[in-house]
């Protein structure tokens, strides 16, 4: 359980430091008073990754020169542990005061799952939300696959940048990066559809709970089926290098790859009601709940006004899911009338 949160040029923060002894805490204030900031935090330290945006430097304070948040954990009321991030001219991790060089030493103390308004964007937007959200999601189950997509993006952007130069590319540099492509793709690739099969099924059983008449769910994964082994994957990236120097881009691998999610075998980001696709977007936040809590037991949980319009019903099977939470933080401008709430440590902001 979190007891203790300290942020430093973070965000609107300068300096504070907010004690959090209870297992649900509700962050309360109008808006713009930091609520979703201090969501945030606790998300990138579990994930050093922001649910927000992919620029770190937009998460320090405006004329800072970068932020620090310092995390105190308890477990089990045996031991405690301090978790800090610096992000100035770099990035350096803390674990109880001692340097930690490699992230998934560090990422791996809790593990964190945030409901937010939104949420529905992973349905209805562009490929990259919902390439976003797989990644970020798969990154909590399986830290190798964080150390495969590092691999990609690294060896992307260098055969990216010798792409740009159609004349002058260098051909046996192109091919020594496809091939590193490939190696790290086609784990991408496969560990994808594996994930995918995983929230199909979980997706479809909250549905017959909160919504039956929407569990009649899939998800259709598009990529190109020579991505899932790194043999096949190197072909095709060869086939291809003429159309990639043209468009000075690699056109093909994970980076493009994109998914569908259906009800009744129609894609609901051009099919779906405004509600259906807020309910469905709950339904896979709640089945990436239930599938980490399979893994972790105290499960971190964050919630930020992400059941305003939902009906009663609907709410109240929401929060009965969250029972199984570990910790719960809400982020509320006004307080909800529900007595589940009387309990819960209060931080007005």
């Amino acid at each position: 359980m979190l007891k203790n949160i300290a942020l430093k040029n973070f965000r609107n923060f300068e300096s504070a430091e907010f004690h959090l002894d209870a297992r649900s805490i509700v962050f309360l204030g109008a808006n713009g008073r930091g609520k979703t900031s201090l969501l945030e935090s606790i998300y990138f330290v579990s994930s050093l990754r922001s649910f927000r945006t992919s620029r770190i430097r937009e998460l320090r304070r405006i004329g800072s020169n970068g932020f620090e948040i310092c995390l105190k954990l308890r477990r089990n009321d045996r031991w405690d542990r301090e978790l800090k991030v610096e992000d100035f001219s770099e990035r350096r991790l803390f674990l109880n005061g001692v340097p930690v060089r490699r992230a998934s030493e560090f990422a791996d103390s809790f593990k964190c799952v945030a409901f937010l308004p939104d949420d529905p964007v992973i349905l209805t937007g562009s490929p990259v939300f919902r390439r976003r959200f797989l990644d970020m999601f798969i990154c909590m189950m399986d830290r190798s696959y964080f150390s495969a997509l590092q691999k990609y993006a690294a060896a992307l952007r260098s055969r990216n940048c010798l792409l740009k130069d159609r004349r002058s590319a260098d051909r046996s540099l192109l091919s020594a990066y496809a091939a590193l492509l490939a190696d790290s793709g086609a784990v991408i690739v496969r560990k994808r559809l594996e994930v995918l099969e995983m929230l199909e099924k979980k997706v479809r059983y909250v549905l017959s709970e909160i919504r039956p008449e929407l569990q009649e769910f899939s998800i259709v994964s598009r990529h190109s089926p020579a991505s899932t082994a790194s043999e096949t994957f190197l072909e095709k990236l060869e086939r291809s290098v003429e159309k990639d120097l043209e468009r000075s881009m690699t056109l093909t691998g994970p980076h493009v790859d994109d998914f569908d999610l259906l009800c009744s075998g129609k894609p609901l980001r051009y099919f779906g009601s405004r509600g259906q696709c807020r309910m469905v977007s709950l339904a896979l936040k709640l089945a990436e709940f239930e599938l980490v809590s399979e893994l972790e037991e105290k499960v971190v949980v964050l919630v930020d006004d992400a059941v305003a319009d939902l009906d009663r019903n609907a709410r109240d099977a929401f929060f009965e899911k969250l029972e199984g939470a570990g910790q719960i933080f809400y982020a509320f401008t006004d307080l909800p009338s529900e007595t589940r709430f009387s309990d819960s440590g209060m931080i007005r902001l």
